[in-house]
């Protein structure tokens, strides 16, 4: 499947199915998700990390789906992410709700490669094509 990141331009040029997400922006730390923030603070080294936000899509139809939330600490080649995605869950629950899945902790020298291995772990499990 396609598991690496493309910038907005090239968004409507995939065509080949899979998941696909935009280069990751940085962020100021304090604007990941909760949970994210609260597995940063339970290891106390908040400040060692930086934040990164990257929308995720599915292709071939540009379908949103969700974000991923990513703190990488380069000094130690640690990341930690999440997916998150919102979504009505049927006619019974009108209101959009988000779920996220995570934090999950890998390996990554970068928010690129914090990406991909978390799109990995994701896709392992059948949660992103």
């Amino acid at each position: 499947m396609l598991n690496e990141p493309v910038d907005q331009s090239n968004v409507e040029d995939v065509i080949e199915p899979g998941t696909r997400w935009l280069v990751p922006q940085s962020v100021a730390i304090e604007i990941l998700h909760p949970s994210l923030l609260t597995a940063l603070e339970q290891r106390g080294d908040t400040n060692d990390f930086q934040g990164f936000i990257t929308r995720i899509y599915d292709m071939p139809h540009d379908i949103a789906n969700g974000s991923f939330h990513i703190a990488v600490n380069l000094t130690t080649s640690e990341a930690v992410g999440l997916h998150t995605v919102s979504m009505v869950l049927g006619e019974k629950y009108r209101e959009e709700i988000e779920l996220a899945i995570g934090p999950i902790w890998v390996d990554a020298g970068g928010e690129d490669e914090a990406a991909t291995e978390l799109y990995a772990i994701l896709k392992d499990v059948g949660r992103l094509a």
